[in-house]
């Protein structure tokens, strides 16, 4: 349940994200992507050779690639698997546990607030690379609730 670092959007790809997103592309769209990449490629070597221009080609190259490199992450990037964090809340041993991860007693403030306008909600314990949860955002009133009740001396700050 715990999840360390929010994946916003716009992270580095990766292969595994890379080959997931060509496996999800349909044929068609497959077909259209390797086609306007070789159009566009060879209009550039064209264009570069035409100019004496090495400096075009390596940047029609570099923008072929990284426009590719693109598509092919945003469709393979993972989908989120969001879990009930309210079902993962508890007290244990006087103490507060969110999944198998006990807060610590130096946790003075957390930050509840969703990630856009549509959801997800997320946790964040409050200091620089703090530890940060996603949960759907129906369960954002009841989260806030149990920490009222049950940690009161943890100040919530709403985003």
């Amino acid at each position: 349940m715990q999840k360390p670092q929010i994946h916003w959007r716009y992270q580095n790809p990766s292969r595994s994200s890379l080959k997931r997103g060509w496996t999800q592309l349909s044929r068609n769209i497959k077909l259209a992507l390797i086609t306007f990449s070789l159009v566009y490629l060879t209009f550039s070597i064209y264009a570069s050779l035409k100019q004496q221009s090495a400096f075009s080609l390596v940047f029609c190259l570099l923008s072929t690639s990284s426009l590719t490199l693109s598509i092919l992450h945003i469709n393979g990037a993972p989908k989120a698997q969001l879990v009930s964090l309210i079902k993962e809340l508890k007290i244990k041993d006087g103490s507060l546990w969110i999944g198998d991860y006990p807060l610590p007693d130096t946790v003075r403030k957390v930050v509840i607030g969703r990630v856009d306008i549509q959801g997800p909600a997320f946790l964040q314990l409050a200091w620089n690379q703090g530890h940060q949860w996603l949960f759907p955002l129906e369960e954002l009133q009841q989260v806030r609730h149990f920490f009222r009740e049950y940690a009161p001396q943890i100040e919530i700050v709403n985003e």
